[in-house]
């Protein structure tokens, strides 16, 4: 549980960087900011769930 809850906030970092970043030096795409960054930021946060669920087993 305490694995799930950490990727959660992990997840929630990534997209809020990933929308700062998005926004700050891409302001064209302002429109597509938080699509984009919610999708990246649970497809990476997924992703490293996984990489560290099957480092421990």
């Amino acid at each position: 549980m305490t694995r799930l809850l950490l990727n959660l906030v992990l997840m929630g970092i990534i997209t809020l960087a990933i929308y700062w970043l998005i926004t700050t030096f891409v302001p064209t795409m302002g429109t597509y900011a938080i699509p984009i960054s919610l999708l990246l930021g649970i497809t990476l946060g997924f992703f490293i769930y996984i990489t560290i669920d099957n480092r421990i087993g």
